[in-house]
């Protein structure tokens, strides 16, 4: 069921400003940084603006959260940098997709300084917050467990409103997660908690939330009453992205109750709701299309899901993707256009697979258990029947896990609940007994007092005097015992330096050979100028060595060129480009091979055996972009196969491209890639050009933002006309103009050829 993304409740901007909170418009947190007279205040607007920023212009948000970093650092401002690094995590989440190693490591360093301020408040809301980020981006395992970790904090800290927004929230992940007993639990728990807070406002998405829990699990009388009571609600509050929700939602319970015109009714209100919103336009569009499917009217359906599919890639939402993309799928299977079939369930596995969601992989291998099954290859289709057993099998499996870990969770916070209780009843027991012996013994007490005073008195004067004398010896016997400790690390700190200097001078003696070395497996300069003598070559590695390299053959009339963009950089890159450069000599030099696509799906196998990504259990995933151009010298005409990799052209002072396959050489994530040849007649003076995008994703410029595909498609546009060697400078400038300060992201290559 649709999974309601406007359920991003309290997006809080929440920043410490001396005990002030900021949660302002951008205007007015732009208006209080321009005048903000502190490091201090200047890091905590800077704060709020890229909190404000991240879900709607995500570039924006990381520049501020970078800057924020820097400020609070300079200013040693705790509060600040714990914000500043919360907001990084947040930003990975969201703008760099997928990039969930950076996002657990900003968010451990802003956990750790409010571990090491004992502040449990701030870390229950970095945790939900951080939760909120990843289930919007679609990583709902990360979701769970960071919405788990807030949870449990404000459980503890008897938080009941926030405890009540953490089971919302949990619920509708463990519900995109397919764990329906789970989703319905932390549902019911949240509804308790509002109905005792009075929270009536909030309850329009826990509803909807039931509802599409109870879809899933096909009560659907339950989940029609829950959705007829989120739409009451969102009505009487006037929330109308709950109200959006509800239409959806209740639209998908009618389409198993066959009811399918009341279905489009309720998909088609929902549409008149949203229709200033792409992604809300999306969820519509889908749903529409799969309820034409339904009613077998599968051509009507296409436009629908392929538009809604190409606004979910446009934002980046895996799941409307992975379920656009299923449905797409089921049409043509019904259409009988198999190819179209196996290529949209293959899509769908592989974006259910990223997002982790284990109700689609399921779908998914059922759907290719029957196309299999369809073009009579019963050994797939036994195998993918298999798959869809196991997957429906894991997930009750995992559900009772989770079960399992939760009742211990509980049961260790009770457990330390008793202690607490008994450990403050022995506290009390032995301040009464403590109490009695005070009232015994008080008289003596006096009495002594009284009678030592005096004496108190005269003795207080010397020994006064003994101790002052002996505090001056033992300062005197300390500051003699630092300065030979002192001198002695000093004496460590050098030795040391001179074998970090020398190991250094090593390491990168070794990385300097190993650039001679990588050096002479490309092409030598003359030999390209020598083949096209109006050409140029943009080559910057990221490091000393590098990950990107091109690679040049001569054959008859025709030249066989080849751009390749190895996993990583510096030396694990240089590693690949060896690789990768002895397969492409075996498969052209040696086997003879002249054809681009077929270069390219070897190349993949072989890279595969020698990774041994064949085996199911390997989880190395190295491989590389890749795109190859066979120039007929004579004719002029162009063949070209791309594996993630643009090449572009020029024809008639236009700038054209051959768009790539999205299949990547290497990695066992897709075991069967199909990759097509393209062929165009070029003319005299034609322009070919082949890059890695290393450039396009250098972040640099005035608003610290990467280049881009489409400025580096103008630039080469703007270029074409000009002498080559004028290109290169162009392009060289640009390049470091752009980048200006910041550090180089990728290695960049640029190969350009007039013909």
């Amino acid at each position: 069921m649709w999974h309601n993304y406007y359920t991003i409740l309290l997006l809080m901007v929440w920043l410490q400003t001396m005990g002030q909170t900021y949660a302002q418009t951008a205007d007015s947190l732009l208006l209080g940084l321009n005048n903000a007279t502190s490091l201090e205040e200047r890091t905590n607007y800077m704060n709020g603006l890229s909190s404000f920023y991240k879900y709607s212009q995500p570039d924006t948000a990381f520049y501020y959260a970078r800057q924020s970093i820097a400020s609070s650092q300079k200013a040693k401002y705790k509060a600040g940098l714990a914000q500043a690094y919360l907001n990084m995590a947040a930003c990975f989440s969201h703008y760099a997709r997928y990039n969930f190693d950076s996002l657990t490591y900003y968010l451990t360093l802003g956990i750790n300084i409010y571990q090491a301020n004992l502040d449990s408040a701030s870390m229950a809301l970095a945790y939900y917050n951080i939760s909120k980020s990843c289930r919007k981006n679609d990583n709902y395992t990360l979701a769970r467990k960071y919405g788990q970790e807030a949870s449990v904090l404000f459980e503890k800290l008897g938080n009941k409103s926030m405890l009540a927004y953490s089971y919302t929230l949990l619920c509708e992940i463990h519900n995109s997660l397919g764990s329906n007993d789970l989703a319905d639990d932390r549902c019911l728990k949240a509804l308790r908690l509002y109905d005792e807070l009075n929270m009536e406002e909030d309850k329009a998405t826990l509803y909807n939330n039931l509802g599409s829990v109870n879809y899933d699990m096909k009560i659907y009388d339950k989940a029609k009453e829950y959705l007829l009571m989120a739409m009451e609600t969102s009505q009487k509050y006037g929330l109308t992205s709950e109200l959006s929700a509800s239409y959806i939602n209740m639209g998908e319970v009618l389409q198993q109750l066959q009811d399918f015109e009341g279905a489009l009714d309720y998909f088609r209100k929902s549409l008149a709701l949203v229709r200033d919103d792409e992604l809300g336009m999306s969820y519509a569009y889908f749903n529409i299309g799969k309820t034409f499917i339904m009613q077998g009217e599968n051509e009507q359906a296409l436009n629908l899901l392929e538009g809604a599919l190409e606004i979910a890639e446009q934002y980046g939402n895996l799941w409307l993707q992975a379920n656009s993309s299923l449905e797409l799928g089921k049409a043509y299977y019904n259409l009988n256009d198999l190819e179209q079939t196996f290529n949209y369930l293959n899509r769908s596995l592989n974006y259910a697979k990223k997002l982790g969601a284990s109700a689609i992989i399921k779908d998914g291998y059922f759907q290719m258990a029957n196309y299999y099954y369809r073009i009579g290859d019963l050994e797939n289709a036994l195998i993918y029947y298999k798959l869809y057993d196991i997957e429906k099998e894991q997930i009750y499996e995992r559900e009772k896990a989770q079960l399992i870990v939760e009742a211990q969770t509980l049961y260790e916070l009770e457990k330390k609940d008793d202690q607490i209780s008994l450990l403050e009843q022995k506290n009390q027991i032995q301040e009464l007994r403590a109490s009695e012996r005070k009232l015994v013994n008080y008289t003596l007490i006096v009495g002594i007092i009284l009678l030592g005073g005096l004496g108190m008195v005269f003795f207080s004067k010397y020994r006064l005097k003994i101790q002052a004398n002996k505090k001056l010896e033992q300062q005197k016997e300390a500051i003699n015992g630092q300065k030979v400790k002192i001198e002695k690390q000093r004496d460590e700190i050098i030795t040391k330096s001179k074998l970090l200097e020398e190991r250094s001078r090593d390491i990168k003696d070794s990385i300097m050979y190993a650039k001679r070395i990588q050096l002479s497996l490309l092409p030598e300069k003359n030999q390209l100028k020598s083949i096209f003598p109006d050409s140029f070559v943009f080559f910057k590695p990221k490091d000393i060595v590098s990950g990107d390299f091109y690679w040049l053959h001569e054959m008859d009339d025709k030249v066989i060129i080849a751009s390749l963009d190895c996993t990583g950089h510096g030396v694990p890159g240089a590693f690949m480009t060896v690789l990768a450069n002895s397969i492409l000599n075996q498969l052209v030099l040696e086997n003879k091979i002249n054809t681009p696509n077929v270069v390219l799906s070897l190349m993949d196998n072989r890279i595969k055996q020698a990774l041994h990504q064949h085996h199911p259990e390997s989880t190395n995933t190295d491989g590389l972009d890749m795109a190859v151009c066979i120039i007929n010298r004579n004719t002029l005409e162009v063949c070209y196969s791309g594996a993630q990799m643009t090449a572009y052209y020029t024809l008639e002072e236009e700038l054209m491209q051959f768009q790539p396959d999205r299949y990547f050489i290497g990695g066992n994530q897709i075991t069967e890639k199909y990759f097509t040849n393209k062929c165009v007649q070029l003319q005299r003076g034609s322009m070919i050009y082949l890059a890695s995008d290393g450039f396009q994703d250098q972040f640099g410029g005035a608003k610290d933002k990467k280049f881009m595909r489409n400025h580096f498609r103008q630039m080469l546009n703007c270029l074409q006309h000009h002498p080559t060697a004028e290109q290169y400078r162009n392009i060289k400038e640009t390049f470091e103009k752009w980048r200006g300060k910041q550090v180089q992201t990728d290695d960049v290559m640029v190969l350009g050829i007039r013909l």
